[in-house]
């Protein structure tokens, strides 16, 4: 394997766990368990707790398409990572101070996915002939 494929795995791997504990913080806020640092509205508390839901469940698919290396799975990523960093910083700005933490790793996997658009954006490379190929 290499280095490339690797590092690769190694921030897919980090990304899914992202996104799984954005779905258990989902989770945690339905059952009560996740209390906001101050009294908010039921409208903000619903906002921030199914955008914990989209974060986590649409990042699970986008990552599918990166290890497919689909063209979707790069704008997903790169949608899903711009859409993060924006709710966290309001979040931050307007909710509560730990929700800067979630902008990080939004970042890192957007800088990530934009130094490897070449890959994801490059035409498919021509198939070799093979012996199942018919020639005109």
């Amino acid at each position: 394997m290499t280095a490339k494929r690797i590092l690769i795995v190694l921030v897919l791997v980090f990304a899914a766990i992202y996104y799984i504990a954005r779905l258990g913080i989902f989770g945690m806020s339905l059952g009560g368990d996740i209390e906001f640092e101050e009294e908010q509205s039921e409208l903000v508390q619903n906002v921030v707790t199914f955008s914990f839901l989209a974060i986590g469940g649409f990042g699970l698919v986008t990552l599918a398409g990166l290890w497919l290396h689909k063209t979707w799975g790069f704008w997903g990523t790169v949608a899903l990572s711009v859409y993060t960093i924006l709710f966290d910083l309001w979040a931050l700005l307007f909710v509560q101070a730990s929700a800067g933490a979630g902008i990080i790793p939004a970042a890192v996997l957007l800088g990530f996915v934009l130094l490897l658009r070449k890959d994801y954006l490059a035409p498919p490379a021509a198939m070799s002939s093979g012996p199942s190929e018919k020639h005109a």
